[in-house]
């Protein structure tokens, strides 16, 4: 899959809507990046830095709207919303609910073959975020695997002890890429 698109396919045209700065650009070299980037966990993890960048653009932008009104509100605002990762893919999630909510149907089609997607909701359901919907579980998912790809602690779900996870990667990625153009505003004609 590497410099393949599950989405562009079939389009003759893409349009991108104006965004704010350096984050959309971030997240543009982003995307740009998980076309040329193999293995799939790491194309995942482009596509998953694309959803970071803008969540992170969003942060500054209602910063800067907020801060000369209440500086301390918004300084603090900002800082709440940076705390937690998973309520930042939450929060990114919420208007994409449909794309999201495929992922879990997606790993929850594989979970009975598929030691990844097994141990992915195991953790879940270990950290009692299986119960909130399943769009905000498949955020959960996505933010899983992202954590799966990166940490390599002990206490840690490793990506490389699943033999079968590229299995779970490869069914997922083409609703991701979709959830990552949509939040960068670009539509396929």
């Amino acid at each position: 899959m590497v410099g393949e698109t599950t989405e562009f396919d079939g389009s003759t045209s893409a349009v991108i809507a104006t965004g704010d700065g350096r984050g959309v650009k971030v997240a543009l070299d982003c995307l740009l990046n998980s076309y040329a980037t193999s293995p799939l966990k790491f194309r995942f993890l482009e596509l998953y830095r694309v959803m970071e960048a803008l969540f992170i653009a969003d942060v500054k932008s209602r910063l800067m709207a907020a801060f000369d009104a209440e500086p301390a509100v918004a300084l603090n605002d900002a800082l709440e919303a940076l705390q937690s990762e998973l309520r930042q893919i939450t929060a990114l999630a919420e208007p994409h609910q449909d794309l999201f909510e495929d992922c879990w149907t997606l790993l929850d089609g594989l979970k009975n073959t598929n030691q990844f997607a097994t141990a992915l909701f195991r953790r879940l359901n270990k950290k009692k975020l299986n119960g909130e919907g399943r769009w905000k579980t498949g955020a959960a998912l996505i933010y899983q695997i992202r954590c799966a790809v990166v940490h390599a602690g002990e206490k840690d779900m490793i990506f490389e002890n699943f033999p079968d996870g590229d299995v779970a990667i490869k069914a997922i990625l083409p609703t991701v890429e979709r959830a990552a153009l949509q939040m960068l505003g670009i539509t396929l004609g």
